[in-house]
């Protein structure tokens, strides 16, 4: 297909947020958080899974027709698909581009991989996880200091 012939899959939207660069195959994992999202239920989202990628391969990319993206569904999409692109859209043009990275420190995202940690037996008790070292795709636990991977941590978010 040459580049004047080519179609559309998804369309442009005139207000919204395109969630792009997404790996291919967390598309589902992405939408079902955005479908977790009670300020978002009303929204209207389009998901396109395998797209070519000349950056990645293949993509996954969300378009989402919302006033605005909560922040905690940010925070757990840093967990999830860390380097993922948000592009906040008027007009049907990209006005703001950011590029999403896992906080060095993050609380009550995600639920400790350790059965014994307080965090699990009283839940009142808010995680903490702090990054080993810059650059790591391990934290450490702030109450029992388990080491847990970015992947470990992404598998169990709260809610």
């Amino acid at each position: 297909m040459t580049p004047q012939n080519q179609i559309l899959l998804i369309p442009k939207i005139e207000r919204g947020y395109v969630i792009d660069h997404i790996p291919a195959g967390l598309g589902i994992r992405v939408m079902a958080l955005i479908g977790g999202r009670a300020e978002l239920e009303e929204a209207v989202v389009t998901l396109g899974l395998n797209y070519k990628s000349t950056r990645m391969g293949r993509k996954d990319m969300i378009k989402l027709q919302a006033d605005a993206l909560p922040p905690r569904l940010l925070q757990m999409l840093a967990l999830v698909s860390p380097g993922i692109t948000i592009k906040r859209i008027a007009n049907f043009e990209v006005i703001e581009k950011v590029v999403i990275q896992v906080p060095e420190l993050f609380d009550n995202l995600a639920r400790c991989i350790n059965p014994n940690c307080i965090t699990n037996a009283e839940p009142h008790v808010p995680t903490r996880f702090k990054r080993l070292e810059s650059g790591s795709r391990h934290f450490k636990c702030a109450h029992c200091e388990r080491v847990c991977s970015l992947d470990e941590l992404a598998g169990h978010l709260k809610a």
